[in-house]
């Protein structure tokens, strides 16, 4: 059976280079998109809907058509992540393929394997159609399994010369030029044909 696989996205860098508004770009025309939005971000744009509670993501989850949702809540974090990621899984797999959008992913993971819902969703949601884009400034914090099943790489300026080096290990990008970058300037590897491009984000 032919499937239209799905694309794993990493995004990374450090606070105010770029990588929300990347995102932002990047899933502008998609029609179905679910944001794990732990700092209220994607819940402020135009056409999105704030979802503050399980039930609310819950019933989002059934809906077909054009929908935006931003999942922002307080609690236990990681327990929250993880309803949100079987909500998109759900979605994504028995209503219409999504884009789900993961923000400040150190926060609800680490370095081992990835957990819970998140981890199935990582793993299964690609053949789904499912396009994931897993954000974080230090992803020598979070975890290994959405890394190694990078379909893309999109690197902004990195935080510290241990988050470049990290990154130089995981991509083969200079981690001289990623801890020099500018903010807004951006380097994307393609993970499946190696292929690198640089450019500046612009708005």
């Amino acid at each position: 059976m032919k499937t239209q696989d799905g694309r794993i996205t990493i995004v990374s860098g450090a606070s105010r280079s770029g990588k929300t508004a990347m995102v932002r770009k990047l899933t502008a025309k998609r029609r179905r998109v679910w944001a794990w939005d732990p700092e209220d971000q994607w819940a402020t744009l135009a056409g999105w809907l704030k979802v503050t509670s399980r039930a609310g993501l819950a019933d989002a989850m059934a809906r077909k058509g054009a929908l935006k949702i931003a999942y922002v809540t307080g609690g236990d974090m990681k327990e929250e992540f993880n309803f949100f990621c079987q909500c998109a899984m759900y979605a994504g797999r028995y209503v219409e393929p999504v884009d789900v959008i993961a923000e400040e992913l150190a926060d609800v993971t680490s370095q081992s394997k990835a957990p819970g819902h998140w981890g199935i969703l990582i793993r299964r949601g690609l053949k789904r159609g499912i396009n994931i884009y897993p954000i974080s400034q230090r992803w020598a914090e979070a975890d290994k399994t959405a890394m190694g099943n990078a379909s893309d790489f999109i690197l902004f300026r990195c935080a510290t010369g241990d988050d470049a080096r990290y990154l130089e290990r995981k991509t083969g990008v200079s981690a001289t030029e990623l801890a020099t970058m500018k903010p807004l300037y951006w380097i994307k590897k393609d993970n499946l044909n190696g292929q690198i491009t640089r450019g500046k984000l612009t708005f």
